[in-house]
C-alpha cells in the first residue's frame, strides 16, 4: 500500500470524523474488524462496545436525538445486521439521524449462495425496509463516495436513518481516490405562494391555536416559535415529542393537552390550527382518535406527513425554524382574548384533574423527578405506565427534544436509548423503565459499568407488563395471559455487573435514593416497588398488589 493510499476501513473512519462523529456503538466481528481497528487508531472517535447489536442501534438513536448529530451503529453482516433492524426501525419512526454500518461477504462470494459465513444476499433489501438511503459498494473506490451520499441523505430534510454494507475485502483493500467533502443541503424554506396563503389565513383568523411536534427540536426553533406565538397571541400545545419546544413558564404554554374533551371542543370552535413539525400520529389525534379541526396550516419538512391524517388548507413543506422566521415577517392583529382565556382555564382545570387522577404516590414520584429537570436536561422513558400517564402529560420538560421515548411504542428500548443520550451529553440522564421492558436489554448494564455512563435507571417494578395487563383486563373478561413475569432481584443483578444499585420500597424512600444516585458519577440503578404505590385511577394493579 502506498503512503498516499488508505484502506476502505480507514476511509470509512475518516469520513465519519469529517461528519463530526465522536462515538460509534457496536460489536466487533470478523466482518468489521478492520473498521474497529481503524477507529482504535483514530484520535477523536471512541467505540462503545455494546452487548447486543439491537442495543447498539438504540444507543446510536438516543445519541442522535440528544445531540442532533449523526449517531452511528456498527454491526456484522447477517445476524449482526438482523439484530440492528429494530433500532433502525425505531430511529425511522422517531426521525433521528442514525447511520448503520454493516459488513458483508467478500465481493467474490457475494450473491453466489455458497454458504459463506454470515452470508446475507438480500441484506441491502432488508435494510431498505427500515432505512432511507442504503448503499452497497462493489469496489473500494465506491466506499467513500457512497458513504458520503448516505450521510448527506441522513442530514438533509426530515431526519431518517441510513445504512451502508461494506464487503470485508473492501475494508482491507487500499485506495488512493480522495473522498469528496460532505455537502449538506440548506434547510428547505416555504414556497412564496404557500407562505402568502398561510399568512393571509392566519391574519384573517382571530381564534388561533398552535400545535408543535418533534420538528421543533432546537433552541433556535423554540425561540422563533415563542416570538411567533407572542405575535399572534396564540396558545401553544405540544405532542409528546414536542414537549420542551415552548417555555414552561410562559402563559401561552398549554402542554400536551389537545386531546382532552374540553380542549377538543375549543379546537372545533377555533378559526385556524397551525401545526408545526408533527405528523399527527395516533397520540396527537391521528387515525385512531377523531378530532374536528378548523382550517389547518400544516408545516413539516416531510411532504409525506402533510395531508396524511388531516387535510390541510395550507400545506407548507419547510424546515420549522425557516418557516417560523418567514411567518414572523408579516403583521397580524392580536387573537381573540376570550377564546384564549377559555383555553387557559380549561388547561388549568384539566391539569388539576389529571394530577388528582394520578393519586398521591405517582404525583409525588413525578415531582421527585421534576426536581432534576431544569433547562437543558434530558429525560428518557420506556413504554411503561408512568410514562404514558404522567410522563407524556404533566412531567415538566423545558428543553426542546428533552423528552425522549420509543416513538414506535416498542417495549424495551428506553434503557439503551438513555445510555446513548448520556454518552452524547456527558451529563446525568434519568431513565424511567418498567421491569418487563428492562429485561429486553439488561445486558447493557455491563456496558454502562464498563464506560461509567452517567445514568440513573429507575425501574418501576410491578412484576409484569403493566400496560398490556390493563388492556387484557378490559378485553378478555379480566384474564391475564403472558403479562405476569418472574423478575430478578434487580439490585443484586446490577451490582453483579458493576453498577451501583439501590432499593426503594415506597415513594418516600425513592426520594432519598434518587438524591443519593444523582451524586454518583457513574451509572446507578434504583428499583422501586410499584406494587406499594397507590395505583393511578383507571390503571389495573398487579394481582396480589399491596396498593
Amino acid at each position: 500500500m502506498s503512503s498516499s493510499s488508505k484502506t476502505g476501513a480507514e476511509i470509512i473512519v475518516d469520513t465519519l470524523l469529517a461528519a463530526g462523529v465522536r462515538h460509534v456503538f457496536g460489536i466487533v466481528s470478523i466482518h468489521n474488524m478492520p473498521i474497529v481497528d481503524a477507529i482504535s487508531r483514530t484520535d477523536g472517535i471512541e467505540l462503545i462496545t455494546a452487548r447486543h447489536e439491537s442495543s447498539a442501534a438504540h444507543m446510536a438513536d438516543g445519541y442522535a436525538r440528544a445531540s442532533g448529530n449523526l449517531g452511528v451503529a456498527l454491526g456484522s453482516t447477517g445476524p449482526g445486521t438482523t439484530n440492528l433492524m429494530t433500532g433502525i426501525y425505531e430511529s425511522a419512526f422517531s426521525s433521528s439521524r442514525m447511520l448503520a454500518i454493516t459488513g458483508q461477504a467478500e465481493t467474490g462470494y457475494y450473491g453466489k449462495g455458497k454458504g459463506y459465513v454470515h452470508e446475507a444476499d438480500n441484506q441491502k433489501l432488508m435494510l431498505e425496509t427500515v432505512a432511507g438511503a442504503v448503499a452497497s459498494p462493489r469496489n473500494v473506490g465506491e466506499v467513500g463516495p457512497m458513504l458520503n451520499r448516505v450521510i448527506e441523505s441522513i442530514l438533509s430534510g426530515r431526519p431518517q436513518p441510513g445504512a451502508i454494507e461494506v464487503p470485508i475485502d473492501l475494508q482491507y483493500a487500499p485506495c488512493s481516490i480522495a473522498v469528496p467533502e460532505l455537502r449538506i443541503a440548506d434547510p428547505v424554506g416555504p414556497e412564496p405562494e404557500v407562505l402568502l396563503a398561510a399568512t393571509t389565513l392566519i391574519a384573517s383568523a382571530s381564534k388561533r391555536m398552535i400545535l408543535v411536534g418533534g420538528g421543533v427540536s432546537s433552541v433556535a426553533a423554540r425561540d422563533a416559535l415563542k416570538a411567533f406565538a407572542e405575535k399572534i397571541d396564540a396558545p401553544v400545545f405540544t405532542s409528546p415529542n414536542g414537549k420542551g419546544a415552548f417555555p414552561l413558564d410562559h402563559p401561552l404554554h398549554m402542554g400536551n393537552a389537545m386531546l382532552r374533551p374540553p380542549i377538543k371542543k375549543l379546537l372545533a370552535e377555533a378559526d385556524v390550527l397551525i401545526a408545526i413539525g408533527t405528523r399527527f400520529q395516533a397520540g396527537t389525534g391521528g387515525i385512531r382518535i377523531k378530532m374536528q379541526l378548523p382550517a389547518l396550516v400544516h408545516i413539516d419538512i416531510d411532504p409525506h406527513s402533510i395531508n396524511l391524517n388531516f387535510n390541510a388548507e395550507v400545506a407548507m413543506v419547510s424546515d420549522a425554524k425557516v418557516a417560523l422566521d418567514a411567518l414572523l415577517e408579516s403583521d397580524y392583529e392580536k387573537g381573540d382574548a376570550e377564546h384564549l382565556e377559555k383555553i387557559q382555564s380549561a388547561c388549568s382545570e384539566t391539569n388539576a384533574l389529571f394530577r388528582e387522577r394520578l393519586g398521591p404516590d405517582h404525583a409525588k414520584a413525578m415531582d421527585i423527578f421534576a426536581e432534576y429537570l431544569g433547562p437543558g436536561e434530558f429525560f428518557v422513558r420506556d413504554s411503561t405506565i408512568p410514562g404514558y400517564n404522567w410522563g407524556n402529560t404533566l412531567l415538566p420538560i423545558d428543553h426542546p427534544g428533552g423528552y425522549i421515548f420509543p416513538t414506535s411504542g416498542a417495549i424495551g428500548p428506553g434503557f439503551p436509548i438513555g445510555l446513548g443520550v448520556a454518552v452524547a451529553t456527558g451529563t446525568k440522564t434519568m431513565i424511567l423503565h418498567g421491569d418487563g421492558g428492562f429485561m429486553f436489554h439488561v445486558g447493557e448494564l455491563a456496558t454502562a459499568a464498563q464506560y461509567q455512563i452517567p445514568a440513573v435507571i429507575v425501574i418501576f417494578n410491578d412484576g409484569g407488563y403493566g400496560v398490556l395487563r390493563g388492556l387484557q383486563s378490559k378485553q378478555f373478561d379480566g384474564r391475564f395471559n403472558g403479562t405476569e413475569l418472574h423478575t430478578p432481584d434487580f439490585v443484586k443483578l446490577a451490582e453483579s455487573m458493576g453498577v451501583s444499585a439501590l432499593y426503594a420500597d415506597n415513594v418516600d424512600e425513592f426520594d432519598t435514593q434518587l438524591k443519593a444516585a444523582m451524586d454518583v458519577a457513574g451509572p446507578v440503578l434504583i428499583e422501586l416497588n410499584a406494587n406499594n404505590m397507590v395505583p393511578i385511577d383507571g390503571v389495573v394493579p398487579a394481582p396480589g398488589s399491596h396498593a
